[in-house]
């Protein structure tokens, strides 16, 4: 298992159009790398936030990623009336299986919760994750969406929450390091028998957070999508 929260290096406060390409690229459908299965593992998991339709077209993704993007916007913007928007709103986390853990997702070992017989890789996958989570001090109270992916060889969730929110302590989880990260990685592979990352997966991390800073130079620098 491998955590890895997405690096905010840009100078720029994250605007309501960042999150909306983010959600977007989540949601499109890409083909996995063997060329077989969708990339999408279900609908995605949602926590104080809802949708009138799950993106399963072009239009519905957009709209997804839309109606999304405005309640979350308006969590933060209602929890700090009168205050502006911290530069950093929202958290990105992705939790990465490897792939000796895929028939552990199908029968998982979980000391906290009996697991439905017919439950989904996917929805055991997602209980795994909010596990991981509470670690950090994450509550079901935080409008989060979880987004589970099987492109890359290996099961991995992405996680988008909102960063200030009613009802709930401030989040640290900016604030901690790699090590922190791996301790809690550790401890959760080990309570539910889960084989740690592979360097695989420690290369998809690495591919993701360059790529969204090579995407957000680019989108400041051509001046697009404002938000």
């Amino acid at each position: 298992m491998l955590l890895k929260i997405i690096n905010f290096r840009r100078k720029q406060p994250r605007r309501r159009s960042d999150l909306r390409r983010l959600l977007r690229y989540l949601f499109t459908p890409h083909q996995s790398v063997a060329g077989a299965g969708a990339r999408l593992l279900g609908a995605p998991q949602l926590h104080k936030l809802v949708l009138s339709a799950m993106p399963w077209s072009a239009a519905g993704i957009r709209d997804a990623a839309s109606q999304l993007t405005q309640q979350m916007d308006r969590y933060c913007r209602a929890a700090r009336p009168g205050q502006p928007l911290p530069d950093v709103w929202y958290v990105h986390i992705i939790v990465s299986f490897p792939p000796g853990a895929t028939g552990v997702l199908r029968v998982p070992v979980d000391p906290h919760e009996h697991i439905t017989r017919w439950r989904s890789p996917a929805q055991n996958a997602y209980r795994i994750t909010r596990d991981v989570l509470e670690f950090f001090g994450w509550t079901q109270n935080r409008p989060s969406l979880f987004v589970a992916h099987g492109d890359r060889r290996h099961v991995h969730v992405h996680v988008v929450a909102v960063l200030p929110v009613f009802n709930d302590e401030d989040w640290a989880v900016l604030r901690l390091s790699r090590r922190q990260l791996d301790e809690v990685a550790k401890i959760c592979a080990e309570a539910f028998s889960i084989p740690l990352a592979s360097r695989a997966a420690h290369k998809h991390h690495q591919k993701w957070e360059d790529l969204l800073d090579w995407r957000s130079r680019e989108v400041d620098e051509a001046g697009l999508d404002p938000g």
